[in-house]
């Protein structure tokens, strides 16, 4: 499959770009939304992976550094999902150079909606199959522009997602894609109007896979959104060990 063979006048079509979405939940950190109407925090996304018998939650190691420099100065929150959680205390593995960062939510799942077990993508193979600039990618996360305080303790979260997305270049475990805002396929934002990408770091990246049947394969994870060149970097998700390290 190419892009160029994707037309979403056919619904199957958009429910492949919302797909990646349902494995995303946003991260923050910040100001805790319970005690200011107004909040001041930054968004991320989370992904939601299941190896062997752990469910992971992947973000980026920026966003954990963001929050240390916080709480150096403030009284600062950090929640994922439903769940507030002390990220030092679940961290499993964290690596500067890959920017990521993941934890072990095993203790949460099934307690909260937003982590049932269906919400955690499981792979049936790990790592999954290299990636090549013949595939295509689909991807979703939360963009911090769209994001709302709609009362005290409670925010809101609306997604973007992409179904068919080229894959720009792969040098090693850095893969490359055009995210091309003025021909996105699909979007799930309520009528938000398009701005800055920022909070997409940590979203789930997919390629489609022809077998018997079409497979979305879990392949990488956002890393960086360069707005001048309209490029989404990726790091491919071979670098998470089953165990949840890091390579």
């Amino acid at each position: 499959m190419k892009p160029e063979d994707v037309t979403f006048s056919n619904p199957l079509f958009d429910q492949m770009a919302k797909y990646p979405v349902q494995f995303a939940q946003p991260v923050f950190f910040g100001e805790s939304p319970h005690l200011s109407p107004a909040a001041s925090i930054n968004n991320a996304t989370a992904t939601l992976l299941k190896l062997q018998d752990r469910f992971l939650g992947v973000t980026c190691q920026h966003v954990l550094e963001g929050y240390r420099r916080s709480k150096a100065t403030r009284k600062t929150v950090f929640q994922l999902g439903p769940v507030q959680l002390d990220p030092e205390r679940h961290l499993i593995s964290e690596d500067r150079d890959h920017d990521l960062a993941i934890f072990d939510l095993t203790p949460f799942v099934g307690a909260f909606e937003g982590l049932a077990t269906a919400k955690f993508v499981e792979p049936s193979t790990w790592p999954p199959e290299s990636v090549s600039t013949s595939d295509v990618l689909c991807l979703g996360g939360f963009p911090g522009i769209w994001r709302e305080q709609v009362g005290p303790g409670h925010l809101r979260f609306y997604s973007y997602s992409t179904g068919a997305g080229e894959v720009f270049s792969v040098v090693d475990d850095k893969i490359v894609t055009r995210v091309q805002l003025q021909d996105c396929i699909s979007q799930i934002n309520d009528g938000k109007v398009w701005g800055s990408l920022g909070g997409l770091s940590g979203s789930p990246v997919f390629a489609w896979r022809n077998t018997p049947i079409l497979v979305a394969e879990f392949v990488g994870i956002v890393y960086e959104y360069q707005e001048s060149l309209d490029l989404m970097f990726v790091r491919a998700a071979k670098v998470i060990l089953q165990d949840g390290s890091l390579i």
